[in-house]
C-alpha cells in the first residue's frame, strides 16, 4: 500500500531506500517469504527501481549501508524523510553508520508503540529513544490503526471486517486487485503503516479507506498540503530529557500510552527544537501542556520558547485528577526554536508529562490535518 501511495502521488522517483524483513528477532521464514512476495510484487507492478530494495534477513549490511548513503546525501534543501514502519534496530544501525553532520537533515516518521520498539511479545534491541538520541528529527503522528485497521490482532478477520476495502477487490485496476489479494493473504485488513506514507505525501494524519480509494483506485491526488493546524510533540520524543526518563506503563489514558517522569531527582526538563513537516516558518500557537495531577503531591511547571518564559509558571492542584492540561495562549514559535518544559516535584509520580501540543491560533478546535 505504501508503494501504491508513492506511485499514485507522483513520488516514485524520490524513493531512495526501502528495506523489509527487518524484524531481526522472533520472526519466521514463512512470514518473511510472504512479506518479500508482497513488497517485491508491488515494486514490480508499480514500476520501482528494485535496486533500492533490501531484504534485511539476506542483506542486512546492504540495507544499513543504503540508509547511511541516503543520509549522507541529504542536505538542508533536500532532506531525507525516513518512514520507520517496523523495529528500530536496522534504522539505528544505518544512522550510526552515517555522517553525524548530516543527521540534522533526517526526519524519522513513526506512529505506533510496536514500531517504536515496545511490545509484550518481542524483545527488541533498540527503541525510538535509541534513534532520537542520534540527533535526527523525530515526527510522531497519530496512531494510524484508528482509521485504517479493522479486526483484532492475533486472529483472522471476518468478511465484515474486510468490507471497508471491498473496493480493492472490485477494482478495474489489476494492480489494486493484486493489493487486495495480498491483504487477504495477510489475514487482516491492516495497512496502518501506510498511513505514515499518506501523511508524508499529504500532510494529513487522518488517512482512511475512502481517501486511499480516491488516490489508488480513482487516481485523484489530494489537494496540495497546507500547514497543519495542530502539531503534537510527545514528551518522550523531545530530543533532550534532562533529569527525566521515558515511562512505559502502557498507560491507556496517555497519548501513545507513554509518558515522561522525573528520574530520581526533584527537578527536570524536556527540550527540543521545533522543526516539523507541514508547519510554517513562523506562526502563533496556543500551546497545550498535558501533565499528571497526583494525589497529595504537587508539581510546578513552566514553558519557555527559545529561552523566553511563556506565561507564568503553574502548579498542579495535587487532588489526584490524573491527566490534565494547561494552555498558554498566543505563543510565537519559529522553525528551529527550542521548546522547553521545566518540572519540579517532590516525587516522580507528580512530575509526569504526556505531550506538548501546538494549536494554530484561530483554529476553532484541534485538528490533525489541513
Amino acid at each position: 500500500m505504501t508503494l501504491a501511495i508513492l506511485a499514485e502521488a507522483g513520488l516514485k522517483e524520490r524513493l531512495v531506500h526501502f528495506d523489509y524483513n527487518c524484524i531481526l528477532p522472533l520472526t519466521d521464514p514463512e512470514w518473511e517469504k510472504t512479506h518479500a512476495d508482497s513488497v517485491l510484487g508491488a515494486a514490480e507492478r508499480y514500476g520501482f527501481d528494485q535496486g533500492r530494495f533490501f531484504d534485511c534477513r539476506k542483506d542486512r549490511d546492504g540495507a544499513v549501508a543504503s540508509i547511511a548513503k541516503a543520509i549522507d546525501n541529504s542536505t538542508a534543501a533536500d532532506p531525507l524523510y525516513f518512514i520507520i514502519a517496523g523495529p528500530m534496530e536496522v534504522p539505528y544501525l544505518g544512522i550510526r553508520k552515517s555522517d553525524p553532520a548530516k543527521r540534522q537533515f533526517v526526519y524519522c516518521i513513526s506512529h505506533s508503540r510496536w514500531n517504536d520498539g515496545f511490545a509484550s511479545k518481542y524483545k527488541f534491541t533498540c527503541t525510538k529513544r535509541s534513534v532520537i538520541e542520534q540527533d535526527v528529527h523525530w515526527v510522531q503522528i497519530r496512531d494510524q490503526n484508528r482509521l485504517l485497521s479493522f479486526g483484532r490482532y492475533g486472529r483472522p478477520s471476518t468478511p465484515e471486517e474486510f468490507e471497508p476495502y471491498f473496493w480493492m477487490r472490485d477494482s478495474g485496476d489489476a494492480r489494486v486487485r493484486w493489493l487486495w489479494e495480498r491483504m487477504v493473504v495477510s489475514t487482516r485488513p491492516d495497512p496502518s503503516d501506510a498511513g505514515m506514507t499518506w501523511f508524508l505525501a499529504t500532510g494529513d494524519e487522518e488517512c482512511d479507506p475512502v481517501k486511499l480509494r480516491r488516490l489508488i483506485d480513482e487516481h485523484r491526488r489530494p489537494a496540495p498540503a497546507t500547514a497543519r493546524q495542530q502539531v503534537r510533540i510527545e514528551a518522550e520524543n523531545f530530543r533532550h530529557l534532562e533529569g527525566c526518563a521515558l515511562e512505559d506503563r502502557n498507560d491507556k489514558k496517555a497519548s501513545h500510552a507513554f509518558s515522561v517522569s522525573l528520574a530520581g531527582g526533584k527537578t527536570g526538563s524536556i527540550r527540543t527544537r521545533f522543526d516539523e513537516p507541514f508547519t510554517r516558518d513562523h506562526a502563533r500557537y496556543d500551546v497545550e501542556i498535558r501533565f499528571f495531577d497526583a494525589q497529595d503531591s504537587r508539581c510546578r511547571l513552566a514553558l519557555s520558547v527559545q529561552g523566553a518564559a511563556q506565561g507564568a509558571a503553574w502548579e498542579s492542584p495535587g487532588e489526584g485528577r490524573g491527566w490534565m492540561s494547561r494552555t498558554i495562549r498566543d505563543v510565537a514559535v519559529r522553525r528551529g526554536d527550542e521548546i522547553r518544559v521545566d518540572v519540579q516535584a517532590a516525587d516522580a509520580a507528580a512530575g509526569k508529562l504526556d505531550y506538548v501540543q501546538l494549536i494554530s491560533c484561530g483554529s476553532t478546535q484541534p485538528t490533525a490535518g489541513p
